[in-house]
């Protein structure tokens, strides 16, 4: 095993759950002991995208080794890659009706998951995405090499002990406000709006701390239910300074429709913070005592009881998941 090298093939464009993703492998190769490249044009234009990163791939494509394809997205690179071929699929929430995707867009993801199909190994993050893959694109079916290995975590997250933080605004709000969190995305599906319409119900001592921006029809909510002194927003936290958020928050709001995976989810139980979900999507896979997850139709009377067991949980740290996605 020791010998084996394993090529990256990252996403571009400075997604932050797929640079995550990738920086978890990397940190899982290390620490194996194994060998790796990361291959990566400079730059994220289409030129990049699609001229610069099919001529590195096409120059290793004699090199020994597993060739490991970050996203789906970029299974466009496979027809001039080498064998041991390895795509992860983290989600499809490009095909579903409700996220109203423009034809041209769905049509050339479908091509991305046609080409994928020529992978040796598919690997989805967990059982709700390949169900969706097996759903959208029955073909999959016939495909012998689809596996499931969820995400790894950090043991940072694990580990016990208060973090401080020198972050000045976490420091004010945390003092003075009961605060509940929002992390991630503003995409369709993370239904956020449910999260600013229960601020609005809640007393006036509770306040939303937003780590990541709002969409411009949330921040339209937030206008219309007049509770913009409420809610504060913050982006590029230290992995330190989110911590400090989960174990002070009265609660993490994750009320979403489906997940592919769920990190904040997960971090946030690791750290003792009570989650708000009803548990949709790949957040079964992860909570295995969904009891423990605060329903939203049970959000307020919660907050302002808190009178919930925490969740029991399934997860692996990043140096047992890297094995098992590139053996």
């Amino acid at each position: 095993m020791s010998q084996l090298k394993v090529y990256l093939y990252p996403s571009l464009g400075g997604s932050f759950s797929m640079n995550r993703y990738l920086n978890g492998v990397v940190q899982g190769l290390k620490s194996n002991g194994l060998d790796y490249e990361i291959v990566r044009p400079k730059g994220s234009g289409l030129i990049a995208k699609y001229l610069h990163y099919i001529l590195l791939v096409w120059r290793r494509k004699r090199e020994k080794g597993k060739h490991l394809i970050i996203s789906e997205r970029y299974a466009y690179l496979l027809p001039f890659m080498g064998k041991e071929r390895i795509v992860v699929c983290h989600d499809l929430h490009t095909l579903y009706p409700e996220s109203n995707t423009a034809w041209i867009h769905r049509r050339i993801y479908r091509l991305f998951l046609k080409l994928m199909s020529r992978a040796e190994r598919v690997v989805c993050v967990s059982n709700h995405t390949k169900g969706d893959l097996l759903e959208f694109m029955p073909s999959f079916k016939k495909h012998e090499g689809i596996r499931v290995v969820h995400n790894g975590i950090e043991p940072f997250w694990e580990e016990s002990g208060e973090v401080k933080t020198n972050h000045e605004v976490l420091k004010t709000l945390f003092k003075s406000k009961r605060v509940v969190l929002s992390v991630g995305t503003d995409a369709w599906y993370k239904n956020n709006s449910w999260s600013l319409k229960l601020m609005y119900e809640l007393p006036e001592d509770f306040h939303l701390l937003r780590i990541g921006s709002f969409n411009s029809s949330n921040e339209e909510l937030i206008k219309a239910l007049d509770i913009k002194n409420r809610v504060t927003r913050l982006q590029n936290l230290s992995d330190s300074d989110l911590k400090h958020c989960y174990q002070n928050a009265e609660a993490l709001l994750f009320p979403s429709l489906t997940e592919g995976f769920g990190w904040p989810a997960l971090e946030a139980a690791l750290c003792g913070c009570h989650v708000i979900s009803n548990g949709t999507g790949a957040l079964k896979e992860i909570f295995e005592n969904t009891q423990g997850l605060v329903k939203l139709d049970e959000a307020k009377r919660f907050l302002t009881n808190n009178d919930k067991e925490s969740a029991s949980l399934n997860y692996k740290f990043w140096n047992a998941q890297v094995i098992e996605l590139i053996a």
